[in-house]
């Protein structure tokens, strides 16, 4: 009998291990103009894909909801998206962000969870959401007992609300959601060394930042509300109205002159050293030169940020255009934001819009480009396969172009006009983007216990959410890139892909990416060609010259060329093959 009830026991943990609970996730878009797209929600649980989990509002009172069921205790990060695409998704203030993100923790052993709040906001709809911060690097000590809160809205209780410092960086925080009915939308409040009133506290009678009581006191502007030094993404010092340390001056530049459209709104800057509050900090162009720049006042520390063509979040509001979204070496690790670490000196920083160069290069003609892709080694979807990128119209998922095998050797191929930027994005979908059976290129390829992704083969960059994008450099020539395996770097045959065949000869690389030297090999030079490597600001580095014949090898020294993405040329009179190489 005693075997039977272990047994008993056993399945019972078991099943409890296994467990399904539903997850809710709800956005109220009350104060929103809701997208003919629809709302959505991306996040880990999804593979982040701002188009395939739309939100519905079944009994039409503005609030958006999507529930999904798991079994598998974890943290999901999220974020809503008004619309079905990248840059139409929502910021996340600052004390509810997890890597710029919204995070659910669930846990099948506690139950179903559960996550609602107004969008772009951190609490609901009409209610005030603030992250007191306080700095306790000056003082000598911290009491045993911890550092606590008092105010208005928790009744001057001095040992009911404790900050934590979670980080180690002696900034305590406390995050809370206020009612501040009957307050005048003022509320006072004190931070406490300890948990008592007879352990130190703020002493700040007369100070610019108290009441005649001696109190802090916070005016209620917003409804997401970062306290700290105004100006500045510091803290307070305690017991002061300043910061502990002295503010470091950053200025703020980035070049609009590759953007069609500027903003009428103007051109700003936002990040975790304001809470990301697009609009706030607006930047100018007093000369005219399309560099637009603004100087804050920053507490040394790391922060991230981006620029925002328009005062609103993915051109949400009228006359806005778009925010950055960043890839490349540029980008803070796990997000397509930009990072900066700043110190006690001084210091600028110059971007080009959306990119990580220092200075803005002209765009290249609009040309066609004809993307490869051999599925050789795939089961094809019956609805056939996709190439979505940042230059389709919508971009990505939305704007797929169908990809074509009409002499049917299994190499599917798309021609496309692109304009604008020299940098371009995409991926290739085996089957109909955001349908059920689709599967989008991940970037991740895993050979038994190796695996390589598209960064680390030279041919793509992280997308910010896990994955990562193809990368092309477009030179503003017709082009025709090399048939590249499916989720691959390199053809079917193991061999480099990136060929180029155009009225100057054929053309090939490798190995790509290289290092200190690589092999050039050409075919059907009928006369005297000239090889040339140029870098992003369209500037000769290395260049040699072929004689015409059949077949030509030529082996170039890159020891003295500086590590990046160039453009390989082979000039003929004026024809011209190009194709995209990288230094590792």
């Amino acid at each position: 009998m005693k075997k039977f009830y272990t047994m008993l026991a056993l399945l019972g943990t078991a099943f409890a291990a296994s467990a399904q609970v539903t997850v809710t996730l709800s956005v109220d878009m009350q104060n929103q103009t809701v997208a003919a797209e629809g709302v959505h929600v991306a996040g880990s649980f999804q593979g982040w894909d701002p188009a395939a989990t739309e939100m519905t509002d079944a009994d039409m009172d503005g609030v958006y909801e999507y529930a999904f069921t798991t079994d598998t205790a974890a943290t999901y990060e999220f974020k809503f998206v008004n619309g079905n695409a990248w840059g139409m998704d929502e910021g996340i203030p600052a004390p509810c962000a997890v890597n710029n993100n919204r995070a659910i923790t669930v846990d099948p052993a506690v139950g179903d969870a559960s996550y609602a709040v107004c969008y772009g906001e951190c609490a609901a709809c009409g209610e005030i959401t603030v992250m007191f911060r306080v700095d306790m690097s000056q003082e000598a000590a911290i009491s045993p007992n911890g550092v606590h809160i008092a105010g208005d809205f928790q009744g001057w209780m001095p040992g009911d609300t404790e900050m934590m410092d979670d980080d180690g960086d002696l900034v305590y925080t406390y995050t809370t959601t206020i009612d501040t009915t009957g307050t005048g939308g003022v509320i006072g409040y004190k931070y406490i060394n300890g948990n008592g009133w007879t352990d130190p506290q703020d002493l700040l009678v007369g100070a610019e930042c108290a009441d005649a009581a001696g109190n802090r006191v916070l005016e209620i502007t917003e409804s997401t509300i970062v306290t700290g030094v105004a100006g500045t993404g510091a803290p307070h010092c305690f017991s002061s109205c300043g910061s502990c340390v002295a503010p470091t001056m950053v200025t703020f530049r980035v070049d609009m002159s590759t953007q069609e459209v500027i903003s009428e709104n103007g051109v700003c800057v936002a990040g975790s050293f304001q809470g990301w509050t697009p609009g706030a900090n607006m930047l100018s162009d007093d000369d005219g030169d399309l560099i637009y720049e603004a100087t804050l006042e920053l507490a040394p520390g790391t922060y991230q940020y981006k620029f925002i063509n328009g005062t609103d979040w993915g051109g949400g509001g009228a006359g806005d255009v778009d925010n950055e979204l960043i890839t490349g070496d540029c980008a803070a690790a796990g997000s397509d934001n930009r990072e900066i670490i700043v110190g006690t000196e001084s210091m600028e920083v110059l971007y080009c819009y959306n990119s990580c160069a220092s200075d803005c290069v002209e765009n290249p003609d609009p040309a066609d480009i004809t993307f490869r892709l051999d599925m050789a080694n795939e089961t094809v979807s019956a609805d056939g396969v996709y190439l979505m990128g940042s230059f389709t119209s919508p971009a990505w998922q939305s704007g797929a172009i169908m990809m074509s095998d009409d002499d049917q050797d299994m190499v599917y191929e798309a021609t496309v006009n692109i304009s604008g930027s020299a940098d371009i994005f995409y991926k290739f979908v085996n089957g109909v983007p955001n349908g059920a059976d689709a599967l989008e290129e991940s970037g991740i390829l895993v050979v038994g216990t190796d695996s390589t992704t598209f960064e680390t083969a030279g041919c793509g960059v992280p997308n910010g959410f896990g994955e990562y994008n193809r990368k092309h450099t477009r030179s503003g020539v017709a082009e025709v890139l090399g048939a590249v395996c499916w989720n691959s770097c390199l053809n079917c045959a193991g061999g480099p892909a990136d060929v180029a065949d155009l009225t100057a000869g054929t053309l090939l690389a490798y190995p790509n990416p290289f290092e200190d030297q690589f092999i050039v090999e050409v075919n059907a030079v009928a006369e005297v060609a000239s090889i040339q490597l140029v870098d992003m600001m369209g500037r000769v580095v290395l260049s040699q010259n072929v004689m015409g014949a059949a077949h030509a090898r030529v082996e170039l020294n890159t020891s003295t060329v500086a590590t990046g993405v160039y453009a390989l040329e082979l000039l003929a009179g004026d024809r011209r093959t190009v194709m995209t190489v990288v230094k590792h």
